[in-house]
């Protein structure tokens, strides 16, 4: 069998040494070299370094044709995430993630995706020493979790809610809660840190909640039942991804926006749930795209979350597509000019139309295929 693990910590070492001594092919994801050095001597495992959630590294490990993956890190938002990941992107036919909070194992409904939580499994195993008959509610009132939270959420009658909930106290949720609390709306923020929550007290006119906002019971202390919005503005983009998620299964909210400080997650986000992304880095390279006269490519407007761009390629001598008409160059798919600015005119395209050196040439394209259409308009890099 093909196990791809992520983690080669306490549990992720037994695991990988277990597995490589039956004969399993072992791949072996971790951060630090240091870690993946002692695997050296195993058999049947190969070591990639890099991070587990990161679609590129599942790639250079090989997820498409692993049987399985076993995601161990000490960190439960990192293995939720990496598991999300391989089963969306790369199909693989089981992930399990290690996790440490019990409301984690509310992240998915994916009947291929397991939690394993030893949290739990010490409370039924303590709990069935003292009274085995209460095991069987314990269980029962976990699975009763989304449903409660969504039936408060109803009788709270949140339909008309302006109450928006900021996940992460940093420089950004700061900000954003003051611009918000400034334009009418109900506002309360959660930082994980007890020392800055407790400055936050003192600088914003909302209520703060001190505790990590990626996990249910303090989403529903601060009253995701009723959100409106939550967004989730971490510099964690898998704290950012599973806060989201939990709003969104637990507890119903109509709408979830994630800050994403890795540009290549926006899309990971948006496949996994996430109703909106904003990612600092892509939006700083349009205003440099925009301003630089120098750049022949400028992006105008991302539509669907980036999903479908209206980009603006101006034309030098070199373009490949200049003097042959429209109809005879072949586009990438789900492309489309839109228009050619010339001289001060705007040119309709048609299918005889000429380009020139010099035009300005307006383009609707899916962002997947935006590399193919630029190398043809402005040719290769």
């Amino acid at each position: 069998m093909k196990i791809v693990i992520i983690g080669y910590g306490r549990v992720g070492s037994r695991t990988t040494r277990a597995l490589a001594a039956k004969g399993h092919a072992i791949t072996l994801i971790d951060k630090e070299v240091v870690r993946l050095g002692r695997t050296v001597e195993l058999p049947n495992v190969r070591q990639v370094q890099g991070n587990g959630i990161d679609v590129d590294v599942q790639r250079e490990a090989g997820m498409a044709e692993a049987d399985r993956l076993l995601a161990l890190t000490r960190e439960d938002n990192v293995n939720l995430m990496a598991a999300q990941v391989s089963r969306e992107f790369f199909k693989v036919p089981q992930a399990i993630a290690r996790i440490y909070e019990p409301s984690h194992a509310q992240v998915s409904d994916d009947p291929q995706l397991m939690t394993v939580c030893p949290t739990l499994f010490a409370v039924d195993a303590i709990v069935n020493q003292i009274d085995p008959s209460a095991v069987a509610e314990v269980a029962r009132t976990r699975a009763e979790l989304p449903q409660r939270a969504s039936r408060l959420r109803r009788e709270a009658g949140s339909d008309e809610s302006r109450f928006v909930l900021i996940v992460g106290g940093g420089k950004v949720g700061i900000n954003l809660a003051r611009t918000l609390h400034r334009s009418g709306h109900e506002v309360a923020l959660i930082e994980r840190e007890w020392t800055r929550a407790r400055r936050l007290e003192t600088v914003l006119e909302c209520p703060v909640i001190v505790g990590d906002g990626s996990t249910a019971p303090i989403l529903e202390d601060a009253g995701a039942g009723r959100v409106r919005v939550l967004v989730a503005v971490t510099g964690s983009d898998q704290d950012n991804l599973i806060a989201c998620q939990l709003a969104k299964r637990c507890f119903g909210a109509p709408q979830t926006i994630a800050r994403v400080s890795n540009p290549k997650n926006e899309q990971v986000l948006q496949r996994l749930g996430v109703d909106t992304t904003i990612s600092s880095t892509a939006l700083i390279e349009q205003v440099i795209e925009r301003e630089l006269p120098t750049i022949k490519i400028k992006t105008l407007l991302q539509l669907q979350n980036g999903g479908a761009q209206l980009i603006e390629y101006v034309l030098d001598e070199h373009s490949p597509v200049l003097g042959r008409p429209l109809k005879e160059i072949g586009f990438p798919p789900n492309c489309n000019l839109v228009a050619v600015l010339r001289g001060g005119a705007t040119i309709v395209p048609r299918g005889e139309t000429e380009l020139q050196v010099g035009d300005m040439v307006i383009a609707l394209v899916h962002a997947h295929r935006e590399n193919e259409l630029r190398s043809l308009m402005v040719g290769p890099a």
